[in-house]
């Protein structure tokens, strides 16, 4: 994929440091030194996800990488599934291997790893260095609070103190 395309909602906050290129849709929040790349398929991102400093999204599928709402990817993370749920937390270095499709309210932990063409069932947990599996009996319902009072701290904080990318509205 050759062309730049990006286009960003009304409340997305993108730092001038972040690297966008290919087919890219957002509605979210996004540090800088994040890299979202887009080779062959386009990638969209839903609303109000956090994408912090380091992390890595990669679509070298021909099909669409679909990213849901009120996600979080911790600083240096590396993504290149197929389709990501919604409310879910990869953990600061975790990896989602090749078309790897994540379902909601799912924790991929600290340095965890799937597996590659895996399909992660909702409110599973992978924890510990054997990447373990476990499943939740409910999400946490203090997550979806936390989560938007720092995206509300951050839509403020990050403006003060870095560049924004100016984007095509969508």
């Amino acid at each position: 994929m050759s062309r730049n395309r990006v286009t960003a909602g009304a409340k997305s906050i993108v730092c001038q440091e972040t690297e966008l290129r290919g087919e890219i849709s957002i509605g979210s929040v996004l540090h800088p030194q994040s890299r979202i790349i887009a080779e062959n398929g386009p990638i969209y991102i839903g609303r109000n996800n956090l994408i912090e400093e380091n992390v890595i999204i990669f679509n070298r599928n021909s099909i669409p990488l679909v990213i849901g709402d009120d996600n979080v990817f911790e600083v240096g993370c590396y993504i290149e599934g197929s389709r990501i749920g919604n409310s879910n937390v990869i953990e600061a270095r975790a990896r989602v291997l090749n078309n790897t499709a994540i379902g909601n309210h799912c924790v991929i932990g600290a340095a965890c790893s799937t597996e590659s063409n895996e399909t992660i069932p909702d409110l599973t947990v992978i924890y510990g260095k054997e990447s373990r599996r476990r499943t939740q009996k409910e999400p946490l319902p203090t997550q979806a609070v936390l989560h938007a009072r720092h995206l509300e701290y951050l839509r403020e904080v990050l403006p003060k103190y870095n560049h924004l990318k100016k984007l095509e509205s969508s």
